[in-house]
């Protein structure tokens, strides 16, 4: 049949030689392009920008060849406006160049909220007011007053505060308050095991002041610091024991649950 000649000429099998060849060639080239394109299997670790301002967070992305992208904010007083409080990828992670790494900065502007009027009412009730107005109790002082607890002076940064008054999401408000006309005392709170946030509540609750607050070289970032635990107070707990209320409590905090004490290790 004549189709079966097409097969027995030499130019047929030279023709289908050629193509394979050409196709191959082509496969070839397409793969190694896209290797080179995306780099394929070359990764590079994500370096720290955990503290950087926002100068500083450019330059390590442009030397790093990476992008960044800042998609939350959070307001955190003891750290400095616009630093990066957190990323992702976290640092030490493996990713080829020209990846995106997102951040979450230290809001340069906190919004504002109006103080609310604190004298008169018990330590408690302020304590709930402030805290909805997204303000924290500061120091606590204790004055000769015969309403034990109650609060007779709102403070900011040592000077009196009027109801009405637009202040900043998250400051430190301090409270004077009465004191029975006599040196009371509160029995100390068990802080270990506890979480940051946590153990200053307590403290708070308690009626004493927080006093140095120590992280171990286990905390790293924000999210550590939130997440770290008590594993020193000062004073220490035992049964039965009371402070002086107004008394200022340190205490020391660490990931490293090896470094807690168990509660069968505490002294009673």
């Amino acid at each position: 049949m004549r189709w079966l000649r097409i097969f027995k000429k030499h130019i047929f099998w030279k023709t289908v030689v050629y193509a394979i060849g050409i196709y191959l060639a082509l496969f070839l080239v397409v793969v190694i392009s896209l290797r080179i394109y995306t780099q394929h299997g070359q990764t590079y670790p994500v370096p720290d920008f955990k503290g950087l301002n926002p100068e500083r967070m450019q330059e390590v992305a442009l030397m790093n060849d990476l992008k960044i992208e800042i998609v939350d904010s959070s307001f955190v007083p003891y750290l400095p406006k616009g630093s990066v409080i957190e990323q992702y990828p976290q640092p030490g992670i493996g990713v080829k160049k020209n990846r995106t790494i997102f951040l979450t900065i230290n809001a340069f502007n906190q919004a504002k909220v109006e103080m609310p009027n604190l004298v008169g009412v018990s330590f408690r009730q302020g304590k709930t007011l402030l805290e909805s107005k997204g303000l924290k109790v500061g120091k606590l002082i204790y004055e000769p007053d015969f309403a034990k607890n109650n609060i007779l002076r709102q403070l900011f940064q040592g000077k009196k505060i009027m109801p009405g008054t637009m202040i900043e999401r998250g400051q430190l408000i301090d409270l004077a308050l009465g004191n029975g006309n006599r040196q009371s005392s509160y029995p100390i709170p068990n802080l270990i095991r506890l979480k940051y946030n946590k153990a200053l509540n307590e403290i708070s609750d308690s009626y004493f002041n927080i006093g140095v607050v120590t992280f171990d070289a286990t905390i790293e970032s924000y999210t550590d610091t939130l997440n770290a635990m008590v594993w020193k107070q000062r004073p220490a707990y035992f049964e039965d024991g009371r402070a002086v209320m107004g008394s200022r409590f340190d205490i020391w905090l660490t990931l490293d649950l090896e470094e807690i004490p168990s509660p069968d290790t505490l002294p009673e």
